[in-house]
Parts: structure tokens; C-alpha cells; sequence
């Protein structure tokens, strides 16, 4: 299904798609991947929605608290593509990753103009990034 979904977003959006997003540590908690939606910053009620958007090579905002059963869509405002890529990682000294280890719970394109998005139902704290811009960091903390 995940193939599918992939595929789909590929022939939606012409090709190049990625999503970012911010810096953390992966707990290795499942993502169920979802529904789409519309909603604001920050945190959210269960079966709410958050919205993280890229802004030109940075999430905003960074770093979100949810309750488990938030659905979160990341959305690209401008006109470079993205990707959102769960998994853990290490910054060097410029602020840049120097090492990606993805974990294969989330690998998403996120085309120019678009938006993907996850509906995450476990606690625990998500960390994701860009796989095309070293700088580009992420974390999603869900709660019970």
C-alpha cells in the first residue's frame, strides 16, 4: 500500500517530490499512514490536525507536541521540492547532518505546492528530515 500511495504521489506531482523536517531522536514507534487534512501549528487534540510547513530549507515550526490520533500534513510554501524521511541522524559542526540512518517508517515525497501527510497513534518522539537538504531537520512528539 505504502507503494501505491508513493506511486500515486508521484504521478500527481510530476516527479521530483520530497518532504522535510526537524532534528531529534527516533523512539521507533509506528506511524499510520493517513488521512489528509488541514490544521494549525503546535499542538493538537487527538483526531485533530497540524499543519508544518516548509519555508524555502526549514520546517516551521521545527518542533510540534501532538496527542496521539493527530493527523500531521506537511506542506511545501515555495517552490523547492522535499522529502519527509523518519530516522535518526547526526549534526555536524556547521549545523548540517553528516550522517542519516532512515528507519523505513516514514519516506515521503513532498512535491513543490503540495502536501503529505501521517496520522501518528503511538506516543513517543519522531524525528525526521529532508533527505535533499542536509539542514533541514524536524520532531514530532506524540502524547497519550
Amino acid at each position: 500500500m505504502h507503494r501505491f500511495r508513493r506511486f500515486l504521489l508521484i504521478a500527481l506531482f510530476g516527479g521530483a517530490l520530497t518532504a522535510c523536517g526537524t532534528s531529534g531522536q527516533d523512539q521507533g514507534n509506528p506511524i499510520t499512514i493517513p488521512s489528509s487534512g488541514h490544521g494549525g501549528h503546535g499542538s493538537a487534540a487527538a483526531s485533530d490536525t497540524t499543519t508544518v510547513t516548509t519555508k524555502l530549507l526549514d520546517f516551521a515550526p521545527e518542533k510540534i507536541t501532538v496527542k496521539s490520533g493527530t493527523t500531521v500534513v506537511w506542506k511545501v510554501d515555495g517552490g523547492i521540492s522535499h522529502t519527509v524521511t523518519t530516522g535518526t541522524f547526526t549534526l555536524g559542526g556547521d549545523g548540517l547532518r553528516n550522517s542519516e540512518q532512515p528507519d523505513g517508517k516514514v519516506d515521503m515525497p513532498l512535491a513543490k505546492g503540495g502536501e503529505v501527510s501521517f496520522t501518528f497513534t503511538e506516543p513517543g518522539t519522531y524525528s525526521y528530515y529532508c533527505s535533499i537538504h542536509k539542514g533541514m531537520n524536524g520532531s514530532v512528539e506524540v502524547t497519550g
